[in-house]
Order: C-alpha cells, then structure tokens, then sequence
C-alpha cells in the first residue's frame, strides 16, 4: 500500500517535472519566434526607407532632367484636383 503510494508519488513528481521543461521549451521557441519577427520587421522597414529613399532620387532626376515637363505636370495635377475640389463642394446633398 505504502510502496504503490510512494510509486505514484515518484510518477507524478516526474510527470510536473516534465511539464516543467516542456513549458521552458516553449517558452524558448516563442521568445524565438518573437526575435524573428522583430528582426524581420526591422528588415522591412528598412527596406522601406531605402525604396523611398530612392523614389526621391529618381523624382529628383527627372525633374532635373526635364524641369518644363515637371512644372506643367505639376500645374495640370493641381488644376485637376482644384477642379474636382470645387466639382464636389457644389454638389446639390440631397441624397
């Protein structure tokens, strides 16, 4: 009677035990899931920076390589736009 008592006693000793370790484990693999996805998102985001970075350069470039074009671009963009500002601003809103 004592000796199965003991018996289990041991049994479930080493089975918290083993519940012990196999929460550390998962505690290492999300801390490690966690580390790869921040580093992936630092990645990103400076890839995001260096495509911007070079999009400016670019723009810069053409407007330089042809500056009449980019003014009348310019003009044509904002005449648009003020166009279709006034166009929605005097829509009747009786819906």
């Amino acid at each position: 009677m004592i000796e199965g008592l003991f018996r289990k006693t041991i049994e479930t000793g080493a089975q918290v035990a083993n519940m012990g370790l196999d929460a550390t484990r998962m505690k290492e693999r999300v801390e490690h899931a966690v580390d790869d996805r921040v580093t992936a998102a630092r990645r990103a985001a400076k890839r995001g920076r260096y495509a911007a970075e070079d999009l400016l350069d670019e723009a810069t470039h053409c407007i330089k390589r042809n500056p009449m074009g980019a003014v009348a671009t310019s003009f044509w963009a904002g005449f648009g736009l003020g166009a279709l500002a006034v166009w929605l601003s005097s829509r009747d809103h009786k819906a």
